[in-house]
């Protein structure tokens, strides 16, 4: 019984994930409060890292069933064929219960394991992402980068406006966190081991270590920011970019954060005031960034567009499956051109960034942007990551975090300058 369970909780997420469109763990979490996930043969931890591997292989798993001759399997068809192909890398017999419902779902299992041995299939993306991935990199680097993004690297930083980072680095050992510090980004360490999950950290309910990824850090090592700056940071919420600016100006920057949701921006403000941040010093304005016209002209601006998110499904896997079609990246594409334009409108020096891995959100953007005629060019942001896809003209200005070189997210960043 307790393995038809896990099947249940497996399957309610996935349907979460897929009808919804939420993260895993929110899915995860309304499948808990649907099912129960006490009494099983794994703690929740382990079965919430189980749900995210399910969500992760689910072009795999659509593959083996259509190579099985079953074309629209139940999600609770899903999740059997996964406990019977990987429970036991978690600890979790199949039983003779999902055994049977397998085999006699999907016949051809055998045949179908050896047809899905095409990239795309193995690592478990939608066939186009693969494709044009493949399309833009030197033969086999696709399959490393995404094979990269299926690993979650862990990275913290530390927030010197609460602490002193030799105190805190010691603090964070203290706590059981073997870590390794990046030497040109002193206050930034990835995480190699823990003995539990960095939510449940001291330091991080404390606001004194910020979970967060290498190349976010780096989009805004490139806006440069420094003291006395007054700076715009578009689509600012939920706002760990701008503590980030406010840490390295050490409060001393005046930022405006635009953000279209109440919500968002409310949240915002809550997590600035737990990092040390200077409430004074942060403007929150609600609006839509594509539109907003702001007096007085700032020093620098960040645009930090809303995107597919391409680049972070190490995160959250269920990434994987709101791509699906590729209409989603064209629908964020509009956005990002038309917030990018309507900054450089206000503000010569732009870092324009997204966290995406697909040209249509990053190169693509920069020179639509540059073909309206904008005053500013794009310039080298002098940050530690590759240069972008060599198929576009600006490549060799704009950088691209790759997930299997750099061990974080695939980020885009460009700066601008008059």
């Amino acid at each position: 019984m307790s393995v038809e369970k896990v099947v249940n909780v497996l399957a309610t997420t996935l349907y979460s994930v897929s009808g919804y469109r939420v993260s895993v763990r929110r899915a995860f979490a309304k499948s808990c409060a649907e099912h129960g996930c006490s009494g099983l043969p794994v703690s929740r931890e382990a079965l919430f890292n189980l749900a995210k591997d399910f969500v992760s292989r689910y072009y795999e798993l659509l593959c083996i069933s259509e190579k099985s001759g079953r074309l629209n399997p139940s999600f609770k068809a899903l999740a059997r064929l996964y406990l019977y192909l990987y429970g036991g890398v978690w600890g979790i017999a199949a039983g003779s219960r999902v055994k049977k419902s397998t085999l006699r779902d999907f016949r051809s299992l055998t045949s179908a394991l050896e047809k899905c041995v095409e990239p795309w299939a193995k690592l478990s993306y939608p066939r186009w992402l693969y494709e044009e991935v493949a399309e833009l990199l030197p033969s086999g680097e696709a399959f490393k980068l995404l094979e990269g993004m299926n690993r979650r690297v862990y990275w913290v930083r530390v927030n010197t406006l609460k602490m002193d980072l030799d105190k805190a680095l010691k603090a964070l050992s203290e706590e059981g966190v073997v870590f390794e510090v990046v030497k040109e980004i002193p206050f930034l360490a990835k995480v190699t081991y823990a003995k539990k999950p960095l939510r449940l950290l001291k330091l991080f309910k404390e606001g004194v270590i910020v979970p967060q990824d290498k190349a976010s850090v780096l989009v805004v090592l490139a806006l440069k920011p420094e003291p006395g700056m007054f700076i715009y940071d578009y689509a600012a919420a939920p706002g760990v970019k701008a503590s980030l600016i406010m840490q390295l100006t050490e409060n001393r920057a005046r930022l405006v954060a635009v953000d279209a949701s109440p919500r968002r921006l409310e949240a915002m403000r809550e997590l600035l005031k737990l990092y040390g941040v200077e409430g004074s010093r942060v403007i929150p304005v609600l609006a839509d960034s594509t539109k907003i016209s702001l007096e007085k002209q700032a020093d620098v601006a960040l645009v930090d567009a809303p995107c597919s998110s391409s680049g972070a499904v190490a995160k959250d896997p269920a990434i994987k499956v709101f791509l699906r079609s590729k209409e989603v990246v064209y629908g964020f594409k509009r956005v990002q051109v038309e917030m990018l334009y309507n900054a450089l409108k206000h503000v010569p020096t732009v870092v324009y960034a997204t966290c995406s891995i697909l040209p249509e959100e990053g190169e693509e953007v920069v020179e639509e942007v540059l073909s309206r005629g904008v005053e500013s060019r794009v310039v080298d942001a002098g940050i530690p990551a590759s240069r972008g896809y060599a198929k576009y003209s600006v490549w060799n200005f704009v950088h691209r975090t790759m997930p299997h070189v750099d061990m974080c997210e695939g980020f885009f960043i460009a700066r601008f300058e008059a």
